[in-house]
């Protein structure tokens, strides 16, 4: 790496080199990477190995018979677990305890990203599992669809997919990762809102968010402290067992670890190697932060995610700069559209309506219980006090310059000099910065600035 060029992972197997003013002498020590030492050799032996010893919960096989129920639930596909190495090792132990097939459903959570049709669910399960077992795609929006609960004490309905909720066990297959409002997400998260109803998602994703509460607080927080992860552990008690496989992983296909158990103690205990892994090391907030979302599969919410993530990093008044390889088949898959509009019709005076008019659509939204509600929210803590850029040619090719405030540029020489724009003058040609190439794994919390 030399002094002004910057390799930033780009796509799947790609790189970008970043061609920032040599003037700001940027090299190594300006980039924040994950530590992505020790991972696993041998996925099989290891996910054996967890099943073998789970945390605090019987073996997956000692807690079924024939005749039990079992509801696998594993993550959408815009997440990277070993969804499709893990079933035939989870199926095996399941079936040879005598639980017949049919008894044995699998859901993808995809609370209210876009439907799993049969195609994606193949690529997701395997065709084995695929065909041997009744699928599901939770439909978020049909009520009739989904066993009723009751309500927490925070007041929030418990709606679940019937099939997960009437079964004798739930699994659930997923992996812990940096969340912006859960602190971290895994475990539970799979169910609610994973295969819960809109009007529980709307209500979970409410947590900890009041009128003048900051999301980015809770980024990477302790499960005891996150409103939102009490307020799904709460409603998780009003089902039966569950037993959690869970993963901390790196890019697709590198997997740091497998654990198995009760889903609090596997989730805790992820959670805490996660933080040491991807936590960003305290330092003087930068005037520009620049941030890849790398390794998220082209996902625009997801990728936008990854710039809350790091807000922590950038001084008031500062700039960020989103790196987004976006696959244009996926620009669809989660970011509402509803928001898209709303902040796409904003044009330049963007800045203004997300911060003045945008609360007014929020508390609308969220009556209704739309999605779009608290993607509105995280657009407003964004852009509030800072400019925000972003490189994507297929999002500039699809809306333009401009996603309300955000600018979007398929040109890195103009984006650079827009940057350089953007700073106060006296700080045009001596910025400090931050690269923070693999941000959909790395986070900054707002303690973590000196």
């Amino acid at each position: 790496m030399t002094k002004g060029t910057i390799e930033a992972p780009w796509g799947v197997e790609g790189s970008l080199a970043l061609d920032l003013p040599r003037a700001w002498g940027v090299g190594r020590d300006d980039v924040v990477e994950p530590d992505l030492a020790g991972t696993v050799d041998d996925y099989p032996a290891a996910l054996n190995g967890a099943l073998d010893a789970p945390r605090d919960a019987p073996r997956l096989e000692e807690q079924v018979r024939p005749g039990s129920k079992v509801a696998i639930v594993v993550d959408d596909p815009s997440r990277w677990t070993p969804v499709r190495e893990a079933l035939p090792i989870v199926l095996d132990r399941i079936l040879r305890a005598g639980v017949a097939a049919c008894d044995v459903t699998i859901s993808v959570g995809v609370g209210r990203h876009h439907a799993v049709d049969d195609a994606a669910m193949r690529r997701r399960l395997g065709d084995g599992p695929a065909a041997a077992h009744r699928c599901y795609s939770p439909p978020v929006d049909d009520l009739s669809a989904y066993e009723d609960l009751g309500t927490t004490s925070r007041g929030i309905p418990v709606r679940v997919f019937r099939p997960v909720a009437e079964a004798d066990l739930r699994v659930l297959i997923g992996s812990v990762l940096p969340h912006l409002q859960a602190g971290f997400g895994g475990g539970y998260k799979l169910i609610f809102p994973g295969t819960s109803h809109r009007t529980t998602l709307g209500a979970l994703h409410r947590q900890g968010l009041g009128r003048d509460a900051d999301a980015g607080r809770l980024l990477g927080g302790l499960a005891a402290e996150n409103p939102m992860r009490q307020a799904v552990n709460e409603a998780a008690g009003s089902l039966g067992p569950c037993f959690s496989i869970s993963h901390l992983i790196g890019a697709p296909g590198m997997i740091f670890r497998a654990c198995a158990g009760r889903p609090e103690s596997v989730q805790d205990t992820l959670a805490d190697e996660a933080r040491t892994r991807f936590r960003a090391p305290p330092a003087p907030p930068a005037d520009v932060v620049v941030v890849g979302n790398n390794p998220w599969p082209g996902d625009p919410m997801q990728s936008f995610k990854t710039l809350l993530h790091h807000r922590a990093a950038s001084v008031p008044g500062g700039v960020t700069v989103g790196l987004f390889w976006t696959d244009p088949d996926e620009i669809d898959r989660s970011m509402p559209r509803t928001a898209m509009r709303l902040i796409a019709g904003s044009g330049a005076p963007g800045g203004w309506a997300i911060r003045r008019l945008v609360p007014l659509i929020e508390r609308v939204l969220s009556a209704r219980e739309s999605s779009a509600a608290f993607m509105l929210r995280w657009a407003r803590e964004l852009v509030v006090d800072r400019t925000v850029m972003v490189y994507s040619p297929p999002l500039h090719a699809r809306l333009g310059g401009r996603l309300g405030p955000v600018r979007l540029f398929a040109d890195q020489d103009a984006l650079w000099r827009a940057v350089r724009r953007a700073l106060p003058r006296d700080r045009r040609d001596s910025p400090r910065v931050r690269i923070f190439p693999r941000g959909g794994l790395t986070y900054a919390p707002q303690d973590a600035s000196g």
